[in-house]
């Protein structure tokens, strides 16, 4: 009977490691085509930074991506203002639920394509109002020539 429930335990806890595993790693930095914003991620552990600089001046977001709530206070025009991002994994794209302080909701998803770029689409819900279909989209590219982008978190 013990036997029988380690070997349960052992397949359950292998099967749980290998659904986290084949995460993308979006860490790098990237650029949009035709564009001088650039995006640097750095993912440490459960927490990926997305700092994006634009015209001199950065600006960073944090991506928790167990499914915990970050938050991200900044400057509105009545004072201070909270966005609230809630990221989880749906297979290998992350998607990132923000509830705005202007009560939007917006839905970022974000994925690795086979030859390394990030993609990245967003949906606007508004309450009452139906949604309009997701865009293109934002595609990025590595700088530089680092093979990292093949490679996925484990």
């Amino acid at each position: 009977m013990q036997r029988t429930l380690l070997s349960a335990a052992i397949a359950i806890a292998f099967m749980a490691g290998v659904s986290a595993q084949d995460k993308p790693n979006f860490a790098g930095k990237w650029k949009a085509a035709n564009s001088f914003n650039s995006w640097t991620i750095t993912v440490e552990g459960s927490k990926m930074t997305v700092t994006v600089t634009m015209a001199g001046n950065s600006e960073s977001t944090v991506y928790l991506l167990d499914g915990t709530p970050s938050k991200k206070t900044f400057e509105g025009p009545n004072g201070l203002m909270e966005n609230v991002y809630t990221s989880t994994w749906e297979g290998d794209v992350l998607v990132t639920t923000i509830k705005t302080a202007f009560g939007t909701t917006l839905i970022e998803k974000r994925w690795l394509e086979p030859d390394g770029t990030m993609r990245i689409q967003n949906t606007l819900l508004q309450e009452g109002k139906p949604s309009p279909p997701p865009g293109p989209g934002m595609v990025l590219k590595r700088s530089g020539s680092s093979m990292s982008a093949f490679k996925v978190l484990r």
